[in-house]
Order: structure tokens, then C-alpha cells, then sequence
């Protein structure tokens, strides 16, 4: 009885490790990106009414730059894209971000949304959300309407 018992759980050890190096390699984390140092991609503080309402800037990292400003779909694996959005002090109080995972999700652009919001102490908290989590759920209905770009709406690009 104890042989079987040892088997799962190295079984469940190997599982976890290689988990571990898929999330690392993906260069994942479970906070905010550092997105200051990447692209802009509006050209001036986005007006533009859209679920999120606020004047926001948008980034996107190295790995999909080439694939946001020449509009070649589909984004890369590692892409990410974030939505500061400001408030009247032109402060972020909160970030709006997604990227492109090998796997997450296949039937909506394998994109995970994650939200953070600045806090009273001006550190930002949020997470990143799971499928078929709420906050999933409401951000894959809307970016559905961008299924043709790749789930990623860019009408904010100054085109």
C-alpha cells in the first residue's frame, strides 16, 4: 500500500516542478508588469469610450509590439498588453492587463486578463484571473468583439 501511495506523490512532485518551469520560462508573474519601458501604442491619452471608461494609455511589451503596431495576428506566446487608466489627477488607479499564454484558454486567443488597483498606501493589488472565474468570463465576453485582431481591440492606436 505505501509503494502506490509514494508513486502518486512523486507523480504529483514531478507535476508540480514541471509546472513551476513552464510558468517560469513563460516569464509569468503574479503581479503588475513593469510596463513603463514598453511601446505606447495611443499616441496621446485614449478618450475613447469603452468598458473601461477612464483616460488610459496603452502598452504592450517587446514580444507583441511587431504584432500590435503592423496588426499581425495572432499575437506571439508571451505577448502582453496594459490599459493604465487615470483618473482626474492623471494618476493610474488601476491597470488593466492581458497576455498570451500557450494553453490558458485555446478557444478565446489562449489570453488571460488580470486587473490592479492602486490601493490607499499607492501600492497596486489585483491578481490575474483563472478560467471561467467572473472576472474571466466578463473580459472574454467583450473581447470577443476583437476575435478578428486576435481578441485585442486597437482602435486606440491613432489610425
Amino acid at each position: 500500500m505505501i509503494r502506490p501511495i509514494r508513486s502518486l506523490v512523486l507523480a504529483a512532485v514531478v507535476l508540480v516542478g514541471l509546472t513551476l518551469t513552464v510558468v517560469v520560462a513563460q516569464g509569468m508573474n503574479d503581479g503588475l508588469p513593469a510596463y513603463l519601458d514598453w511601446t505606447r501604442l495611443n499616441p496621446q491619452p485614449n478618450f475613447i469610450a469603452s468598458a473601461h471608461p477612464e483616460v488610459k494609455d496603452v502598452f504592450v511589451n517587446e514580444v507583441g509590439a511587431d504584432a500590435a503596431l503592423t496588426r499581425s495576428f495572432p499575437f506571439p506566446e508571451g505577448s502582453e498588453l496594459v490599459k493604465a487608466s487615470t483618473g482626474e489627477d492623471l494618476s493610474v488607479f488601476v491597470v488593466t492587463a492581458m497576455r498570451k499564454v500557450a494553453g490558458f484558454d485555446p478557444d478565446n486567443g489562449d489570453w488571460q486578463y488580470g486587473m490592479f488597483e492602486r490601493g490607499e498606501d499607492g501600492a497596486f493589488g489585483g491578481m490575474w484571473a483563472d478560467v471561467g472565474s467572473d472576472m474571466h468570463t466578463m473580459c472574454v465576453t467583450c473581447h470577443t468583439g476583437a476575435a478578428a485582431n486576435d481578441f485585442v481591440f486597437l482602435t486606440y492606436t491613432g489610425d
